[in-house]
């Protein structure tokens, strides 16, 4: 009987645990499985999507993304550059490519970075930029905003993600 009871539970084990046997391994390729893109980069990345438009469109003065005390800081310049300045200046820039945006949560602000590629408008020359905004999520406007150049020299890694 003992044996019976055994056997009993042996084919019971066995037949619960066969889905888990019997599936098929599926493994996510490295390429793909870094390019999940959360919620929060979604979100961001349109927000900093809708801020390129406004800047580009030359008869819209209105800035409703960005916060009364907006400034931005270069690391060309010791001291930071109005709301004003830094429109006339980023207005001079065309073809605007936002790669490889992350985003953190930190209390009522999100900390996004991100590379920005552009090209001037009146020489051509493409550059690239580091960027650091500082978003203030209970008003939805950007606050502060840091930029760094980075040489033609800095390769970039080849799977960098575009948005």
């Amino acid at each position: 009987m003992r044996k019976i009871i055994k056997r009993g539970y042996l084919a019971i084990t066995l037949l619960l645990s066969m889905p888990a046997i019997c599936q098929e391994m599926v493994l996510i390729p490295p390429e793909l499985s870094a390019h999940t893109v959360t919620r929060d980069v979604t979100e961001y990345t349109a927000r900093e999507q809708a801020l390129i438009a406004i800047i580009g469109d030359k008869e819209n003065q209105q800035m409703p993304l960005l916060a009364d005390d907006f400034e931005v800081w270069s690391d060309k310049s010791r001291d930071w550059q109005s709301k004003d300045d830094w429109l006339k200046t980023a207005r001079q820039q065309t073809n605007f490519n936002i790669r490889n945006l992350s985003v953190r949560q930190m209390d009522d602000f999100a900390i996004v970075n991100f590379l920005l590629e552009t090209t001037d408008r009146q020489d051509k020359k493409r550059s690239t930029q580091f960027v650091v905004d500082i978003w203030r999520q209970s008003t939805n406007k950007l606050s502060v905003r840091y930029i760094s150049d980075i040489e033609p020299s800095v390769q970039l890694n080849s799977t960098d993600r575009k948005f």
